[in-house]
């Protein structure tokens, strides 16, 4: 990750932190049970712990993985899986299938098998796109290399974005989110803010697009493969 933004939390936490939900999923799971009378919980508050587990455990699989990570998906299908015949929300069943997707997306993590290899693909198709961009240039077609370039940092930053929890379609709203979440600082999110205005002006035909210089040009190109393709 780039220097201008913020490590997302240690691998260190993450793995402690999951492992004491397995512990608690494991702890759980033993106190649910299934009566004729479909109550599937000694006492309400026993209950509310389960909620408040299933949240806190969505909560991390979000921060790390993102809100499209397939470990979210398949955690969420787990402990949802709710038949009307099982009467309740939490079970023994459901409770200790949740808890097995948490024990091999702590083995994954502890394996380094979890970097998301479709975002790194990404990447390196733009980094293609990106050298188009830097030919058009050569030929003195800017407009055309602006347009390539606002394409790559618009879909970079919000792909970026989406692996930190954060899915809006609106530019402007991503970088403020990365920036509150003190994802990317202060100075980031003007850099962004100004060369997407750049790319948008290519894109939209703005007259005052030609006001800028093929250097100019150079630079928000350079901008792009420095800082937003490191990201």
């Amino acid at each position: 990750m780039a220097s201008n933004a913020k490590r997302e939390p240690k691998d260190e936490q993450i793995i402690k932190k999951l492992s004491d939900l397995i512990k608690g999923g494991n702890k759980l799971k033993e106190g649910l049970y299934y009566e004729k009378s479909g109550y599937l919980h000694r006492n309400i508050s026993y209950y509310q712990e389960c909620a408040r587990w299933r949240g806190t455990c969505i909560n991390l699989l979000k921060l790390r993985f993102g809100t499209d990570s397939t470990y979210l998906k398949d955690f969420l299908s787990e402990i949802d899986n709710v038949s009307e015949r099982e009467g309740g929300k939490f079970h023994r069943e459901n409770v200790g299938q949740a808890t097995g997707v948490l024990e091999y997306v702590l083995d994954a993590l502890k394996s380094g098998l979890t970097e998301d290899l479709f975002y790194k693909k990404e990447i390196l198709v733009f980094g293609e796109l990106l050298e188009q961009a830097y030919e058009f240039l050569e030929k003195r077609l800017g407009l055309a290399a602006a347009i390539y370039g606002r394409i790559i940092l618009e879909t970079t930053v919000k792909e970026f974005a989406k692996k930190n929890g954060i899915d809006e379609k609106d530019f402007e709203q991503v970088i403020i989110k990365l920036r509150q979440k003190d994802t990317i600082q202060k100075p980031f999110e003007t850099a962004l803010r100004s060369n997407y205005q750049l790319g948008s002006m290519a894109a939209h035909g703005d007259k005052k697009f030609a006001n800028y210089s093929n250097n100019s040009i150079r630079e928000y190109l350079d901008f792009i493969r420095d800082k937003v393709l490191t990201l």
